[in-house]
């Protein structure tokens, strides 16, 4: 999607916001493994925050795969860029946010809120304890990074189903696709077409993520 459409729906979303928000939480007690661990300051012009436009996405995959195998979890790989606004939600809900979620578009910051009601806390909380124990969450660039697309070439992602960002998936030991999420099934239901933004229904999320997880710790040679 392009940047216009996405500063367009997200104006429209942040003037829809009103009743039944949540409460905010900013983020979880739980720690969620992430690379990169920081950015270059120098890189590239802008506020990144994510994704770093600069480095190798191979070394940085390479990175997250080493801290998989020492720590026993699973390699998560979110796919995307900086302007990407549901990159930035998908990190924020592993991180235990709820409620109101700010976002830098083109310079300035745009407020989405989602309306969920109270009952989302406990969910949120569930998918930050979940992530933080399951995964190594990895953000590899695809827009501006010498080779954030040779990321998903050399783990065996079939590019012609990558249509937008994310493009989340898991990768098992040796670093091969496993499972990628379907964020049509995991985002919460819009009710009019400029309500889009609600963010992910955790419960479902959760759900995805660890048939991922599965898909990527199965035993090799074992049924699909």
């Amino acid at each position: 999607m392009r940047k216009s459409v996405i500063l367009v729906l997200s104006l429209a979303a942040a003037a829809l916001a009103g009743c039944n928000e949540t409460p905010t939480v900013a983020s979880g007690d739980a720690v969620v493994a992430h690379l990169p661990a920081k950015l270059d300051p120098k890189c590239r012009e802008g506020d990144a925050r994510l994704y770093d436009e600069c480095g190798s996405q191979l070394a940085l995959f390479e990175t997250a795969r080493a801290e998989a195998a020492t720590s026993g979890k699973v390699v998560l790989v979110s796919f995307g860029a900086e302007w990407c606004i549901w990159c930035h939600v998908f990190d924020s809900h592993l991180g235990g946010g709820a409620g109101r979620f700010r976002y830098p578009v083109e310079g300035d910051d745009v407020t989405l809120v989602e309306r969920s009601g109270e009952g989302v806390l406990p969910d949120a909380k569930a998918l930050n304890d979940f992530a933080a124990k399951t995964f190594v969450l990895v953000h590899i660039e695809g827009d501006h990074a010498p080779d954030g697309w040779q990321v998903l070439k050399a783990s065996g992602v079939d590019v012609e189903k990558v249509v937008g960002y994310p493009y989340i998936f898991t990768v098992d030991a040796n670093g091969r696709f496993a499972k990628a999420l379907d964020p049509n099934a995991a985002e919460t239901r819009r009710d009019i077409p400029l309500d889009w933004y609600r963010g992910y229904d955790r419960k479902s999320l959760m759900t995805h993520l660890a048939g991922m997880r599965d898909a990527a710790v199965k035993p090799q040679g074992s049924a699909p």
